[in-house]
């Protein structure tokens, strides 16, 4: 008896350092890796995205990529979602987020970016920018830089022989533009962190197949540029966030966007659990 109890001490001693071990691995984690939402299951978009003042999107099951699910709006229906999980950047490490969003008219932006901000925001200005926010409100044939409420100028394409063939010379296909009409399309961002407030954006949009979401060929890009933005640069968490601006897009589907590396968390998770077991099995 006297052994079994002192085994079973041991094994207590054992899991609660094994316990502060892990809580030290989930506290120091950085890493990050990438959530893949298709709005196929309900609730999805408002579970992870936090919307504006006045959301005017919303999730439906017949929306979407081939009508399986997606996020819709009607025309002229702007609004800013940001992710409620954040993440922790690392310098050197480069992120992607992405969205397919519908073209309907020539007219208006689509926004992507990122925020230090996990609260409501609304638009910054004229274009799908926030503030504060680093990210890229796209349109037809360009694009333009949103840094915390100031804006670049206008910047044209650069477009693919399949870019444009497909999209009638603008880069996103719409109706009139290569397209007889609503046309899906999936809009990227390359976000890299430099480290001093400094970050490294390259848009990018993709054709994709209309029916499944599938990613086709690339279409037209941006230069990659720098960019300096102190309040990311010094916040320990980022946020995705997605927007519309404008009379353009009126439906978004397949989201990319980085979230917080769980393997940590998992890890702690069993730690807990042990040690409740233990605590059950002393009483």
């Amino acid at each position: 008896m006297a052994i079994a109890e002192l085994g079973e001490g041991c094994l207590i001693i054992f899991m609660r350092a094994l316990f502060f071990i892990l809580s030290l691995m989930a506290a120091s984690t950085h890493a990050a890796t990438t959530a893949f939402l298709d709005f196929q299951q309900a609730g999805q978009f408002s579970n992870y995205f936090r919307g504006d003042s006045s959301p005017a999107w919303s999730q439906s099951s017949s929306a979407g990529v081939g009508g399986t699910g997606g996020v819709q709006w009607t025309l002229g229906g702007s609004d800013v979602w940001v992710a409620k999980v954040g993440f922790q950047p690392t310098v050197g490490s480069t992120y992607t987020l992405s969205v397919q969003y519908l073209c309907q008219i020539n007219s208006g932006y689509g926004g992507i970016g990122l925020t230090s901000q996990n609260s409501t925001l609304n638009l910054a200005g004229s274009t799908a920018g926030v503030n504060p926010g680093l990210g890229i409100s796209y349109h037809g044939a360009g694009f333009i830089s949103d840094n915390s409420g100031s804006t670049s100028g206008d910047t044209l394409w650069t477009l693919t022989s399949y870019g444009a063939s497909k999209s009638g010379n603008q880069g996103i296909p719409s109706p009139g533009y290569g397209s007889s009409g609503n046309y899906w399309s999936q809009l990227s961002l390359l976000v890299k962190y430099s480290g001093s407030n400094q970050f490294d954006l390259t848009p990018e949009v993709y054709d994709v197949n209309q029916s499944t979401g599938a990613v086709g060929s690339l279409m037209a890009y941006g230069a990659t540029r720098t960019y300096t933005n102190s309040n990311l640069g010094g916040a320990s968490v980022l946020y995705p966030y997605f927007s519309g601006n404008g009379s353009r897009f009126v439906g978004a589907d397949n989201i990319t966007m980085p979230v917080p590396e769980p393997s940590a968390l998992s890890l702690l998770a069993v730690g807990l659990g042990g040690l409740a077991i233990l605590r059950r099995r002393r009483s």
